[in-house]
């Protein structure tokens, strides 16, 4: 969609609904483009063409030659949205087909042209405040990140105003007054940059009851190779012998609806481990679909015992262990214990044929490593079926993180108490998964989150991935969804070796 809502009409909408009574609502634009559509849009007058080029010349009098493609690109996206507006018609983004060679895998950067710009900045303006307080009471006064005003949500559709006024009293959720809103959903990126180009608020409405984001659309498309770009301009881990990874995606559940995340998120996050943070592919107990027996064999099968991951840290003492799991989670119907749902597991009975987190966290506390980091995409709430209940607030009273934190490990969970973890539509992984990426590549480091030292620790890491999970879902989907940590100190989750191969500490 580019910058074509900004400038479609989008102007104008803003200007009424910021002046139009807080009761009102304001005008959803949505807009496909459909062969039809885009032949029509070719034959505009250049006139039309010519003003939409106009719009950019006060930021930039004369575009490159490098550039002029670009431009008129935009341009032309700019022409269909007029279109769009100018008739009755309802439009909706269409899919865009996948270019053949983000399929394909994308070459390795040439040596040394994966080192960061001195003073790069992350793509973070401020911090919501109760993750500015974290951040700033594991650093100190060194933080530069500022704090950002509270954000709003757009009242679902169908809604009362007594409903609206519950949520608020309960949950304190602020709804949107006078931002320009908007349907389908648009990437985080796209949104800022059109929030950008416009000075405006944009802001996506869901209805009372939406389906699920990617479970309407078939199989979702793979992204290993597009995941690239989020690290590939990040200094790259030699090789260390003492990192050890579980990755599990569980997609073909026996009895459970299909998470279309789930493939794309371990496939991602097996790249990512491999080629960028130095792990051994040997070294990697790489599981797709595990039923109950295969958690049990790698973890132990009860609180105490010793599986499969505990032998290969028993033979590199300094070990530091990553796990991450996407597929299904759930609570029990007294809450008071949250299970992994292997592929074989029943609904509703999570007793019989969940792995408990319990059992999990004490395990892993007990493997002897130095370091363990836990990365749980996954929503633990009571139902699993394909529909969200706008504005997707804690379900259950039950987290998933530990009860208590626990010495050298750190948990980052991808939502909060039930909540619907949502898709990243750029890249077709979770939102929290392609944050966690980005973050843990070095972004995380980078200021105003980080602290600039070369290294990510799991304050950074929270902050940078949970900010921009909480901003993706209300900007992109008008949902929420809040990332949740359990660590007991600051634990340096990514740092550069020196000459002699070992992990400098902060």
């Amino acid at each position: 969609m580019g910058l074509a809502l900004a400038v479609a009409g989008t102007l104008a909408a803003s200007n009424q609904a910021k002046a139009a009574p807080a009761s009102r609502a304001g005008e959803i634009v949505v807009a496909v483009n459909t062969p039809e559509i885009e032949a029509a849009a070719t034959r505009l007058p250049k006139p039309v063409q010519e003003n939409v080029k106009a719009l950019f010349q006060d930021e930039e009098p004369a575009l490159p030659a490098a550039e002029q493609a670009a431009s008129e690109e935009a341009a032309k996206e700019t022409v269909l949205a007029e279109l769009a507006a100018a008739t009755d018609s309802p439009v909706v983004p269409a899919p865009q087909p996948v270019p053949e060679e983000d399929a394909a895998p994308v070459a390795e950067p040439v040596a040394g042209a994966n080192m960061v710009q001195p003073g790069a900045h992350s793509d973070i303006d401020c911090l919501p405040k109760d993750l500015l307080a974290g951040l700033r009471a594991a650093h100190g006064p060194s933080v530069t990140a500022k704090a950002c005003a509270s954000g709003c949500l757009p009242a679902p559709s169908g809604l009362s105003q007594k409903q609206l006024d519950e949520l608020y009293g309960r949950y304190g959720v602020v709804w949107c007054r006078s931002c320009v809103q908007i349907g389908g959903h648009l990437s985080l990126k796209d949104v800022r940059r059109i929030e950008q180009a416009g000075n405006l608020d944009l802001c996506t409405t869901p209805p009372r009851q939406m389906p699920r984001p990617g479970s309407a659309h078939g199989n979702v498309v793979k992204s290993f190779s597009r995941i690239r770009e989020l690290y590939r301009a990040m200094p790259t881990m030699p090789e260390d012998e003492n990192a050890i990874a579980v990755i599990i995606g569980n997609t073909t559940y026996d009895n459970l609806p299909v998470p279309q995340t789930a493939r794309n998120d371990a496939g991602a996050m097996y790249f990512f481990l491999t080629e960028h943070m130095g792990f051994r592919q040997d070294q990697v107990i790489d599981l797709r679909n595990a039923a109950r027996a295969d958690l049990e064999r790698v973890f132990g099968p009860v609180p105490g015992s010793d599986g499969e991951l505990k032998r290969l840290v028993q033979a590199r003492p300094n070990a530091k262990v990553v796990v991450f799991y996407s597929g299904h989670g759930a609570v029990n119907a007294t809450q008071d214990e949250a299970y992994l749902l292997p592929v074989d597991a029943e609904p509703y009975r999570e007793e019989r044929r969940g792995y408990p987190l319990s059992t999990l966290y004490t395990n892993l506390a007990n493997l002897g490593a130095d370091q363990v980091l836990v990365l749980l995409e996954s929503s633990f709430g009571r139902d699993h079926g394909t529909y969200i209940l706008p504005p997707n607030i804690p379900e259950t009273k039950r987290s998933a993180l530990p009860e208590q934190p626990r010495a050298s490990m750190t948990v980052l969970v991808s939502a909060d108490r039930g909540q619907r973890a949502l898709i990243d539509p750029d890249y077709d992984v979770g939102l929290f998964t392609r944050y966690l990426i980005e973050g843990l590549a070095g972004t995380a480091d980078l200021a105003p989150v980080g602290n600039g030292d070369g290294q990510v620790d799991s304050a950074e890491l929270y902050a940078y991935t949970a900010a921009l999970v909480r901003l993706g879902a209300r900007k992109t989907f008008g949902l929420l969804q809040s990332p949740v940590l359990s660590s007991a100190g600051t634990e340096v989750l990514k740092a550069p070796k020196d000459a002699s191969g070992s992990a400098k500490q902060g």
